[in-house]
């Protein structure tokens, strides 16, 4: 992997700002594994491979398991995952994909399984890996 320019230095303050929001969150009441998942995920959909092998990397060092971290792109399918992670997995789906029309269906199914705060920090969750997915995208080179 080649660094196409460091953004953690050229934007320091920003980046170090995306970062302090990024440790907040993983002491979520999802628990650390779990968001893992959610970034994994979402990274899939991205394509950010940087993300997405750290996100493998960090999940087995907090105790995911690695059929879970194997199934989690076809979660629908698999029954690895409880019905409140799928409607999580399909809730983080809709926001990256702005699949604006599901918010409502969606939301009233995450809310027969989480907390309103549960759901906030899932959604801050979903952006926050939205917004490091493109920072990965830019800048590094997998090839």
């Amino acid at each position: 992997m080649n660094i196409r320019f460091d953004v953690s230095s050229l934007a320091k303050p920003a980046y170090q700002g995306l970062y302090a929001v990024s440790e907040t969150l993983a002491q979520s009441s999802l628990g650390a594994g779990f968001k893992h998942l959610v970034d994994l995920r979402v990274s899939q959909i991205n394509k950010c491979l940087f993300c997405q092998n750290l996100h493998v990397e960090w999940g087995r060092r907090d105790g995911v398991g690695q059929d879970r971290l194997d199934a989690v792109a076809d979660w629908a399918k698999s029954d690895l995952f409880t019905p409140d992670e799928k409607a999580a997995f399909a809730w983080a789906e809709a926001l990256t994909a702005q699949h604006e029309d599901k918010v409502p269906a969606l939301l009233a199914d995450l809310r027969r399984h989480y907390s309103d705060q549960a759901i906030a920090e899932l959604t801050m969750i979903i952006g926050v890996i939205n917004a490091w997915n493109r920072v990965g995208i830019s800048a590094y080179d997998h090839g």
